[in-house]
């Protein structure tokens, strides 16, 4: 998380950071910039970036678990402690910024083998972090979204009229998925908009999406983030063909993006909007798991 560019799944988006907010964190008087993407709650104030939580205890553990990882072939951003020597201050928390871009994803981008491999060295950093117990709790699009496709959840209800077109595109994925004997494990589950690329360092993770998921999803579902939203080539599939199981990781990894897209937007034209990307992944994706070229 920070520089913390995408935003931590609950949020709301508030128009400032509270005065306050800055003096538990020894900012006084800085003049917070807000940060472009995610759902606009990031705010750099000079070199610390500032977000709500989405709770206290879930701002604790993820500042724990950036503050803790470790390894070669990413960087974190640290978190920061208020004076009071918590993570989390008047329900926000804070972190370095650190330097460098997403990378455009467009086309067959170059940064794929980069993507590739920082995702590995992560799952290799996150592989023995346990999950709380309370993490099984938590409800919110992505968690809901997260369930349906691992058939933890009846997506029955969430596919009536306020699904639109995106009700028949899940029921047609749905109905391709199998089960997968791949283990789980921690992994960061929104990578495509949150690694960050700068000259002679390496790639920087942030704004942990956390998921307990087979290590291959991290990258199946950043491949169907960039072919829906950043007109990424089906080419790039080919640098993912070392991953078991791709073909239902991707399935899984479509279902879990648009049930939380029928959450976030059901009756709102931002169903149409989601159903229009999709369809192509949804065709893409049904005719690899049929063999299909």
């Amino acid at each position: 998380m920070v520089v913390i560019v995408a935003c931590v799944a609950g949020s709301e988006r508030l128009d400032g950071v509270p005065e306050g907010v800055l003096t538990a964190f020894g900012l006084a008087g800085a003049v917070p910039v807000r940060l472009p993407g995610g759902q606009g709650t990031a705010w750099r104030a000079g070199r610390v970036v500032l977000k709500p939580a989405d709770s206290v205890r879930a701002g604790r553990w993820f500042a724990e678990v950036y503050d803790a990882m470790t390894g070669p072939g990413f960087r974190v951003p640290r978190p920061v402690r208020a004076l009071t020597g918590d993570w989390v201050a008047l329900g926000w928390t804070a972190y370095r910024w650190v330097p460098g871009a997403a990378a455009d994803w467009s086309g067959v981008s170059p940064r794929w083998p980069d993507m590739v491999a920082v995702s590995r060295a992560l799952n290799g950093a996150l592989i023995s972090v346990p999950v709380p117990p309370w993490r099984a709790t938590v409800e919110n699009p992505w968690t809901i979204g997260d369930e349906v496709a691992w058939g933890e959840r009846d997506p029955g209800p969430l596919l009536g009229p306020g699904a639109g077109p995106l009700a028949g595109q899940v029921r047609r994925l749905m109905a391709a998925l199998r089960p997968i004997d791949l283990p789980s494990q921690l992994i960061h589950a929104d990578l495509a908009g949150n690694v960050l690329f700068a000259d002679r360092l390496p790639p920087a993770v942030i704004d942990f999406s956390p998921l307990e998921r087979p290590a291959g999803l991290p990258l199946a579902i950043a491949a169907v983030d960039t072919l829906m939203w950043y007109r990424a080539s089906p080419e790039v599939l080919g640098y993912l063909s070392g991953e078991p199981e791709l073909g239902q990781l991707l399935a899984h990894s479509l279902v879990y993006r648009l049930v939380t897209e029928i959450v976030r937007h059901a009756g709102t034209t931002g169903v149409d909007a989601s159903a229009r990307a999709a369809q192509p992944v949804t065709d893409l994706v049904l005719a690899r798991l049929a063999g299909r070229p």
